[in-house]
């Protein structure tokens, strides 16, 4: 599993401060105590594993709960306020104004105000199965896929989710989804374990890829490609919905484990600061951000902007000094 989205970076545990709010709430209606995400001053320099546009906003999650949010294109942060858990939190899903958020602890979180408040509606840190990655097609369905074959799904917004399995007998990592123009949704997985559904996730079936390594990440490109990609700079692509797959070669061994998409194809993020760009039609080039750190996603601005999380928070890129279009 991406080390990434799974560490806990104690160090950065020094430069917070008490909370300003209790740190238990209220019981809540699944009868345990909530803890709240403690309101700290560098937030927004933390380890973030997520960043998503919430119309004109940017949210962005990671460890010990923190939620923070942008309304200027990322120039300055503000933290959530009302968040009510510790545990890391790995991925978000947003349809319209409403957003999930969830991971370890197997914890979902969902906020109808664009990231200013949160609820929980699911928590089971028994299972220690952490959430990697949701779907979901409307405000009331959705998918939530993770470590150990972990799959919950609702169809009430989340307010109930009922455990359900791409295969019984597997229990490798789901770690991403990607839905292709068709309505198809594939989840790269771990170790070559990859799936398939043509049904909204209701069935799965297994789909075989050249390389039997994890995959962290996919995406759809604008050429219509699919590109899942991971472990040791592994990138797979497939123009056929799944049915066959190439490798591309990006020249590079660093993990790779988020992407977005813009004007002119896909930017690929990874581990020692590595940016790949993929040219719709297939092409790559690779280059280095200074920052050197870890980056787990990235967001696309427009104008050729985009930001990257990961160590150290929100960075930008290109960065100070550099222009362009990517």
């Amino acid at each position: 599993m991406n080390r990434l989205r799974c560490a806990l970076f104690p160090a950065i545990a020094a430069l917070m401060l008490l909370p300003l709010h209790p740190v238990r709430a209220e019981v809540e209606s699944d009868g345990m105590d909530i803890e709240y995400a403690e309101i700290v001053p560098l937030a927004a320099h933390s380890l973030l594993l997520d960043i998503k546009p919430v119309g004109d906003r940017l949210v962005a999650v990671g460890e010990r709960g923190h939620v923070v949010y942008s309304d200027d294109q990322g120039a300055s942060w503000q933290q959530a306020s009302v968040v009510p858990t510790r545990a890391t939190l790995t991925t978000l899903s947003v349809v319209g104004n409403r957003i999930w958020a969830a991971g370890h602890d197997s914890v979902i979180l969902t906020s109808g105000d664009a990231g200013d408040t949160w609820t929980r509606q699911y928590f089971d840190a028994e299972r220690q199965q952490p959430i990697m990655d949701m779907w979901f097609s409307d405000e009331d369905t959705g998918i939530a896929i993770g470590a150990y074959g972990l799959m919950l799904m609702t169809e009430d917004g989340g307010q109930n989710w009922d455990d359900w399995a791409v295969n019984d007998e597997d229990d490798a990592h789901l770690n991403n989804f990607v839905q292709l123009e068709d309505g198809t949704l594939l989840i790269a997985g771990e170790a070559g374990f990859s799936y398939r559904s043509r049904d909204a996730g209701q069935t799965w079936e297994s789909i075989e890829v050249p390389y039997p390594g994890s995959m962290f990440g996919s995406v759809l490109g604008g050429d219509g490609c699919v590109l899942f990609f991971g472990l040791r700079g592994h990138i797979q692509q497939s123009c056929d919905q799944g049915d066959n797959w190439v490798e591309l070669d990006a020249g590079s061994e660093n993990t790779l484990a988020g992407a977005a998409t813009h004007d002119e194809g896909v930017l690929i993020v990874g581990n020692s600061g590595i940016l790949v760009q993929y040219s719709n039609g297939g092409s790559l080039s690779v280059s280095t951000h200074s920052s050197g750190v870890d980056f787990s996603a990235a967001t696309y601005l427009g104008a050729g902007k985009f930001l990257l999380v990961g160590e150290d928070g929100v960075h930008s890129y290109p960065e100070s000094g550099q222009g362009g279009q990517p």
